[in-house]
């Protein structure tokens, strides 16, 4: 009974906010992100790493739910995930709590989804399809910074993946790099980057022509002997 009672005082105690208690629910959180929430916080406070495979041993469940749970979090912003080296992260609850603070309710009988969010859903979608498998939570939370910091446009992101794909990267860093790229060119449509990809392969039109055929530039000719490469500079990935 004494070892009992050494090993309960040594393990030491979590503390929890009644105000958490109170509303999770209301932040689109529920009883079993609740538990992981604490579970994740009591490890990161002892200084441990929150392994999938400690979280697992722990709440007698598997990796692949716990990782589909984190990636829940990520993308209803209520952590971050920070990638420390070795193999290694951490994750910030900042955000849940920011969204405690601001009063942010979500319904959870009949869930509205914005415009916004089905964009971001889409994008996903996209590149699960294109990369053939679940993305990470650290890939969601690149997503979301491309929405709400960098601010591009969802059918920019769609075209950069499709750009990345006919060239052979199934790489977020690379789309990213095309982003902005796109951005720095103020190549802020789907349309301007044709336009673009146009001139660089120096297509011009000749309105007398009939039926609408095209006549190639001397720039087009000369542009034919060189090798096929992105429409642009990728040199530092």
């Amino acid at each position: 009974m004494e070892e009992s009672v050494k090993a309960l005082i040594n393990a030491g105690q979590t503390t929890v906010y009644n105000y958490l208690l109170s509303h999770y629910r209301d932040i689109g959180m529920d009883n079993d992100d609740l538990v992981i929430y604490l579970q994740i916080s009591r490890l990161q406070k002892q200084g441990d790493q929150a392994s999938l495979s400690a979280l697992a041993a722990t709440m007698k469940v598997t990796e692949q739910t716990l990782t589909e749970r984190i990636k829940r979090f990520v993308q209803l912003d209520l952590m971050t995930v920070q990638n420390l080296g070795n193999r290694q992260e951490y994750f910030d609850f900042t955000p849940l709590f920011d969204k405690l603070l601001a009063g942010q309710r979500v319904n959870q009988d009949n869930p509205v989804v914005s415009a916004g969010e089905q964009s971001r859903r889409q994008v996903v979608r996209v590149l699960q399809g294109e990369f053939g498998r679940q993305l990470s939570p650290m890939e969601l939370q690149t997503i979301n910074q491309w929405f709400d910091v960098e601010h591009f446009d969802p059918n920019m992101m769609i075209l950069a993946i499709q750009e990345a794909i006919a060239n052979n990267a199934r790489s977020l860093r690379y789309i990213e790099t095309i982003l902005i790229n796109w951005k720095k060119a103020n190549l802020t449509s789907p349309q301007a980057v044709q336009l673009a990809k146009e001139r660089r392969r120096g297509v011009t039109y000749d309105a007398s022509k009939s039926a609408g055929q095209g006549r190639q530039s001397t720039g087009q000719q000369a542009a034919k002997k060189q090798p096929t490469v992105p429409i642009f500079k990728l040199d530092d990935l």
